[in-house]
């Protein structure tokens, strides 16, 4: 099932399956362990779940070893106890669905086609949540590049698609079993089965062939600036401040005078921090020496990201925040990220862990901001996703309810080097256009930097821009040269079905999945059930 996401293996450099040939391959995945969970008890099926679950996040996941160890200068004596502490933990998620979903067919005699579907959609959900969160490597993301089925999204959500993967790998189980004498033709499971993808057939065609925009929806042209700055550089300090700025605004400038009205900068991409005060970068170009020599004026404005640092209570305390900025380089506004990386931008539990332990003193940790809010810039509403935050659904939905025309995610992906991050991290962001009905631009330190329309085509694209280095630590001559993508893009005000009833169909799922469970503790186990023929 892993390599149905975007997946770069340890021995490759590029991604395989990019152009999606691999995703149907989830349609079909789980059939083997459904096949044989027929025969076994609930406990069993936990078992088998929870190893079959620890393989897919072994391999999905596979990339946090790299952030932990060549980044984090973890031992890997300290880095592979957690990352299978977390894979274990998400592993499961998976047993868990199938002891109920067993537990359930030999309590009550409801097969897996109605019990499996829900009871996954309703554990996935309970994941975006759980210890404040982590989604990614759900199954729904496995259909972001089969755009029919991944436009399910715009109705309930990514949690559609997951229900419908899942009822497809059920169902298919059912006519392989009867093909096989182990079950009579389940002729309504399959109908409905059938039912599902012409549905999605026939209103994904409508939906990619329709006018998206509309006649009187505003155009702007937007530029992502790539600077391509490797974390193994170690850029820190006022002078490499200086550098970064000069590398980053002189790529703006240029595109501007391409027509850009709106350039966006990635997260954190300034390396040192900035007061929460400040009002204006004007000082920091003059010292970067980077308006001068290129004569080109500032005619548009600028998302930068960059990191704050305040204190309180004479305890020092970060923001991760995207700066609205003037063509004049006056900080409008900003926004600070609000949900954050638990153990990597903050640890949660601060009062109660013996955290400062290992800790120094000296380390701050972040703050989340206020709200989701999107920011007033002179081309229209923004709503800002940062980095992790384009992971979770809700929170993109929420920007957009609070009137963002744009969706806008800036990361740093470089933590990450040449893994299935960067592509897996993109392939999640193009659901939240799909759910949305929004344009989103994506501009990420080292790639992959992308336009992607709001069906979840992606229209353009800065590729990887990583060093080309094995080493631990390089120098700036080693770096990428920067890069910038230039492109027109719609400010919409409409709405999807999903931005109406929200994650309704996701609590549905929890409550049928609830329903079904307590009565597998109330009604006395089945009888020997007849074979299940629906």
């Amino acid at each position: 099932m892993a390599v149905t996401l975007p997946l770069v293996p340890v021995f490759c450099e590029s991604e395989i399956g990019a152009a999606g040939w691999l995703e149907p391959l989830a349609l079909v995945g789980l059939i083997p362990l459904l096949w044989i969970l027929r025969d076994v008890s609930p406990r069993r099926a936990f078992g088998l779940g929870t190893w079959a679950g620890g393989f897919y996040f072994l391999l999905a996941l596979y990339w946090l070893d790299v952030a932990m160890t060549t980044f984090g200068h973890m031992p890997r004596l300290l880095s592979f106890p957690v990352l299978f502490l977390l894979v274990g933990f998400l592993a499961l998620f998976w047993g868990f669905a199938f002891w109920a979903a067993v537990r359930i067919k030999q309590r009550l005699g409801i097969g897996l086609h109605l019990s499996l579907p829900p009871i996954w959609v309703a554990l996935e959900f309970l994941r975006n949540y759980v210890l404040t969160g982590f989604p990614w490597a759900g199954l729904g993301t496995s259909q972001v590049r089969t755009l029919w089925l991944a436009q399910l999204a715009s109705l309930a959500g990514v949690y559609l698609v997951c229900f419908v993967v899942v009822y497809s790998n059920v169902a298919l189980e059912v006519l392989l079993a009867w093909y096989k004498g182990r079950a009579p033709l389940a002729r309504y499971t399959l109908a409905a089965w059938a039912a599902m993808l012409a549905f999605s057939g026939i209103y994904s065609a409508v939906r990619l062939q329709g006018d998206l925009v509309g006649e009187k929806a505003k155009m702007i042209k937007v530029a992502l600036i790539q600077g391509n700055l490797d974390e193994k550089a170690r850029l820190r300090g006022a002078a490499a401040q200086r550098w970064v700025f000069g590398r980053m605004l002189s790529q703006s400038q240029m595109a501007m005078q391409q027509g850009a009205q709106l350039v966006v900068w990635p997260e954190g991409t300034l390396p040192d921090s900035f007061s929460p005060k400040i009002n204006s970068f004007l000082q920091l170009a003059r010292s970067a020496n980077a308006l001068q020599p290129l004569e080109i004026p500032m005619t548009g404005e600028l998302i930068i990201g960059g990191i704050t640092r305040g204190y309180k209570d004479s305890k020092g305390f970060l923001t991760n925040s995207a700066f609205l900025v003037d063509a004049n380089l006056k900080v409008k506004t900003r926004y600070d990220k609000r949900h954050l990386v638990p153990f990597g931008e903050y640890v949660p539990m601060a009062s109660v862990l013996p955290y400062r332990w290992f800790v120094p003193d000296w380390v701050a940790f972040f703050v989340p901001g206020p709200d989701h809010q999107p920011l007033e810039a002179a081309v229209g509403k923004l709503g800002i996703l940062i980095c992790y935050e384009a992971i979770f659904p809700e929170i993109a939905a929420e920007t957009v309810e609070a009137g963002a025309e744009l969706l806008v995610n800036i990361t740093n992906d470089s933590w990450y080097g040449k893994s299935s991050a960067p592509y897996q991290h993109l392939a999640i962001s193009r659901l939240r256009a799909i759910e949305t009905g929004r344009y989103l631009i994506r501009a990420a330190n080292t790639g992959v930097s992308a336009i992607i329309d709001p069906v979840g085509r992606e229209l353009s694209r800065i590729p990887l821009g990583l060093a080309d280095s094995d080493a631990d630590r390089i120098n700036i001559r080693q770096l990428t040269p920067p890069a910038r993508l230039v492109g027109t893009v719609a400010l919409l005000n409409g709405t999807t079905v999903y931005g109406l009833i929200g994650d309704l169909f996701a609590w549905l799922c929890v409550l049928v999945s609830l329903g079904m469970l307590t009565l597998t503790f109330i009604k006395k186990k089945s009888v020997e059930q007849e074979p299940d023929s629906t």
